[in-house]
């Protein structure tokens, strides 16, 4: 029994469908969404030629843009505004935009405007972070403050805030202190 090859319409169709129910779910970059397309057509078309298929799926791609479903501008400030209300670091959103499949140059071209916008983004993601993981002056008090500081340091710096910082968040002596200092970054 021989498999028919659908037509040039019908794989778009399909592709078109996988595209829309893919993105009606998850905001996506071009890159993410030509992974999926290129996934569901090894899975759901193996019999269309791939010199077929690679043309069918940048046609896709170039509608679901020109109709704005997918713009990886607009995923970029999403994904940076996110990250900074979530304590990330610039360095951490710059990973999470390359691992989205956004090239590094772009990625942090948005970040420098972001940065020039908003100058105390990364303080106030630094303040954000420390509440959040309950460093700094949201930290019981230990026995060895000198090692808890050093470990608190570390793990600052593993979160990608620089040193400069790390020194200035950590340098904090209360809650209020902290609470004060990220009322008034967020007012900027």
């Amino acid at each position: 029994m021989t498999q028919t090859i659908p037509s040039d319409a019908k794989i778009k169709k399909r592709l078109t469908n996988k595209a829309m129910h893919y993105l009606g779910r998850y905001a996506s970059t071009t890159s993410r969404l030509r992974q999926v397309l290129q996934k569901f057509a090894a899975r759901k078309l193996e019999t269309v030629p791939a010199e077929t298929i690679a043309p069918a799926i940048d046609a896709v791609i170039a509608d679901c843009q020109k109709f704005g479903y997918v713009d990886d501008d607009a995923f970029i400030q999403m994904r940076i505004r996110t990250g900074r209300k979530a304590g990330q670091s610039e360095r951490q959103i710059l990973n999470k935009l390359q691992q989205a499949g956004i090239d590094r140059d772009s990625a942090s071209e948005s970040l420098k405007a972001h940065r020039a916008e908003s100058g105390d983004a990364e303080r106030l993601a630094a303040l954000i972070h420390i509440r959040k993981k309950r460093l700094g002056p949201y930290t019981k008090q230990a026995d060895d403050a000198q090692a808890l500081f050093q470990k608190q340091m570390a793990k600052l710096a593993r979160a990608g805030f620089s040193l400069d910082i790390i020194k200035s968040i950590l340098a904090l002596n209360s809650i209020e202190e902290a609470e004060e200092l990220e009322a008034q970054y967020q007012c900027e």
